[in-house]
Formats: C-alpha cells, sequence, structure tokens
C-alpha cells in the first residue's frame, strides 16, 4: 500500500465460490496493530472486509454510484466487467466528477 500510495487494495477470493474483499489503511491499524497481531505472519484475508460492494454497470450516472454508496456505507465501490478487476470508485472520484462537471458547464 505504501509503494503503490493507495489507502486500500483489493484482497482476491480464497476460492471460486468465496466474495472478494477490501483491506484498508485503517482496518490494518485497527484489526491489526492496535489488537496487537503479528502483521509479518497475518493473511491480508484474515483482516479484509467481505463482501466487497461491487458494480458491474459501467454506464450507470454518477448520483447512482453515489446512492449506492450511501446504500450500503461505504466510501469505496469495487468495479468489475464481467470476472474483470477494473478498479475502485471512491467518494473522492464522486466529488471530483462533480466538479469536473460544473467546471465543464461554465
Amino acid at each position: 500500500m505504501i509503494e503503490n500510495k493507495t489507502d486500500y487494495v483489493l484482497v482476491d477470493r480464497a476460492g471460486p465460490n468465496d466474495a472478494y474483499g477490501i483491506i484498508t489503511r485503517s482496518d490494518i491499524v485497527v484489526q491489526g496493530v492496535a489488537k496487537g497481531v503479528d502483521l509479518t505472519k497475518t493473511a491480508a484475508l484474515e483482516l479484509a472486509r467481505k463482501p466487497l460492494v461491487v458494480m458491474n454497470n459501467l454506464d450507470l450516472d454518477i448520483r447512482w454510484v453515489a446512492k449506492k454508496m450511501v446504500n450500503e456505507g461505504v466510501s469505496k465501490i469495487a468495479v468489475f466487467e464481467k470476472e474483470k478487476f477494473l478498479g475502485f470508485i471512491s467518494d473522492v472520484d464522486i466529488l471530483r466528477a462533480v466538479v469536473a462537471k460544473k467546471e465543464g458547464e461554465k
């Protein structure tokens, strides 16, 4: 995470019937460091939150993405095209899109 300058990463499924997960910087601190977990011996899977909130509809208006975040109580949604992970949309991305749209209207 530090090397890639990100606060969160996708955690792969343990098998075909498992869910994807997410692990954030906060998860590592709260679920790991604060509880005295040896992070050198702990798999990311053990600290990850599952199931991951995902989207497959790449044509949704940004307000529906924001609404899904609110309804699910998350600030990041994983985007998949079929089985291919494309990346995350975060609340910051939503705000950037709103600002860009307003600037484009000027």
